[in-house]
């Protein structure tokens, strides 16, 4: 079964998800950490519009922000109970595997919070890219394994910060599945970037606190192996390795909390 979002935090909101039931027909909720949101729509109003897919669409928070913003939005999950966004178009679909959807068919297609739950991101990124058409955006976010919290936790324990989710069974009847898939930011990149997409920039939802009390001891240290490939022999993909050095340097990687990405598939493949 796919997973769409990430588990609500809000106590008391739980059984009404799983029996699909909204509290508030009105609105739907924000099934993600505080900011993810927010961070997609700064990257989405920069872009012309025309077609989205909201894939993992929960109960439609960004799907009712999109039609609103103008654009011609399709909301994609597995759970159609749990949608109530009812002026939006809905199909119904398990991310875990291809997609019902002709090839270069939207103009846009966000995935908050899914990738981290699904089984192949491999898989999913593809899929992204073909039902994109040429010159189209991909709103991409997942939790920041990379920040220098995540990189002391997995020194300390063996894993990232978010990874230990996978030691967790869903309770009988739970639609939601745990993080199975928590990747650090050069594998993610990877993965786009084998898909055929480029990252044009990114987001972060907030700063981790714990990431920022680590920076004045652990960012040098960062800074210091990013200089040194530099003095590397050169090889073919030495551009590439620099920049995603570059990337895992980057400030808001160190400290951010959720990575929201704005993807780019190619014009003319």
């Amino acid at each position: 079964m796919a997973i769409v979002q990430e588990r609500p935090k809000q106590a008391g909101r739980k059984s009404s998800l799983v029996s699909g039931q909204s509290e508030t027909k009105s609105r739907p909720a924000e099934m993600a950490l505080p900011g993810v949101h927010s961070g997609a729509h700064r990257l989405l109003s920069t872009l012309p519009g025309g077609k989205l897919a909201d894939l993992g669409a929960g109960q439609g928070a960004l799907s009712a922000w999109a039609h609103e913003a103008g654009f011609q939005t399709t909301a994609i999950d597995f759970n159609k109970g749990n949608f109530v966004a009812d002026s939006i178009e809905f199909i119904q679909a398990d991310l875990n595997k291809p997609l019902p959807i002709a090839n270069d068919t939207f103009d846009v297609v966000a995935a908050l919070e899914v990738i981290e739950h699904l089984e192949n991101s491999y898989a999913l990124l593809r899929e992204i890219t073909r039902i994109l058409k040429p010159g189209g955006y991909a709103v991409v976010s997942t939790p920041n394994e990379s920040n220098l919290a995540a990189r002391l936790s997995y020194l300390t324990s063996g894993f990232y910060s978010d990874s230990a989710y996978v030691m967790r069974v869903p309770a009988e009847g739970d639609f939601y599945n745990p993080h199975v898939n928590c990747l650090p930011l050069p594998t993610l990149e990877y993965a786009w970037r084998r898909a055929g997409l480029q990252m044009e920039r990114f987001e972060v939802s907030r700063f981790r606190p714990l990431a920022c009390l680590l920076w004045p001891f652990l960012a040098p240290i960062q800074w210091l192996k990013l200089v040194s490939r530099h003095h590397k022999p050169k090889h073919a993909d030495l551009q590439t390795e620099r920049s995603v050095y570059q990337l895992m340097n980057d400030p808001r990687v160190l400290t951010g909390r959720i990575l929201v990405f704005l993807l780019r598939k190619p014009a003319v493949s």
